[in-house]
């Protein structure tokens, strides 16, 4: 297993591709873990969105 890091400061506009990159990818055992720095953008909804789409 890897481990991916994203590190998100109001990225709202670029979080959403940047994880369906990390999702598209054919190696499957690897977890995503998104650092969200206090954004004061949607960053923090993007993230919440992509975990209930995609539960541990």
């Amino acid at each position: 297993m890897i481990s991916v890091i994203i590190a998100a400061y109001n990225a709202e506009k670029f979080l959403p591709q940047a994880i369906e990159s990390i999702l598209a990818q054919t190696f499957i055992k690897f977890e995503l873990i998104i650092v969200n720095d206090g954004s004061r953008d949607r960053t923090k909804e993007i993230i919440e969105s992509y975990m209930v789409n995609y539960p541990h």
